[in-house]
């Protein structure tokens, strides 16, 4: 046998076998990425018959605000809360749930800083959900606030 022959012979029983090793791998983990990629794993789903809840403008600072919401139908929640006025106010958003009249108690407090949307979403079992309002205001200065809550129910 060739010189030349025995080289090849001799790199593919060694680097060869590792290289031709890595390519395959290679292939396949691509393979199996485009498989995901394309049959939706890493995709939304889309919820349909949903009802969103708003209350704008909401001015906790005097007093409280409660809210009740007649959410039976729906298997989940999203709360977001943004307070609007003053740029650098507070507010808590607390929300109960209770279960056939029966209080459950306190599903979530809600500290919404600044102009930023905080959001909290949940699994709903609860047939009514009750949210208050507080102001996380300190001073006389900062007695007119404005806050945004959005509630989004999802269907079952």
């Amino acid at each position: 046998m060739p010189e030349s022959a025995l080289t090849w012979r001799s790199y593919l029983k060694g680097q060869g076998t590792i290289l031709f090793g890595f390519l395959f791998l290679g292939a396949a983990l691509s393979g199996v990425s485009w498989a995901l990629s394309y049959y939706g794993l890493g995709r939304g789903k889309v919820s349909e018959g949903g009802q969103l809840i708003e209350f704008r403008q909401l001015n906790p600072s005097e007093h409280p605000i409660y809210e009740e919401i007649d959410a039976g139908n729906y298997s989940e929640v999203a709360v977001m809360t943004k307070v609007i006025m003053p740029e650098n106010g507070s507010a808590t958003v607390t929300v109960y749930g209770d279960q056939d009249g029966e209080t459950k108690g306190e599903l979530k407090r809600i500290a919404s800083v600044g102009a930023a949307w905080s959001r909290w979403e949940h699994e709903n079992s609860s047939k009514h959900l009750n949210l208050i309002v507080e102001s996380g205001a300190q001073s006389a200065a900062e007695s007119t606030m404005q806050v945004d809550v959005l509630v989004y129910l999802s269907p079952k």
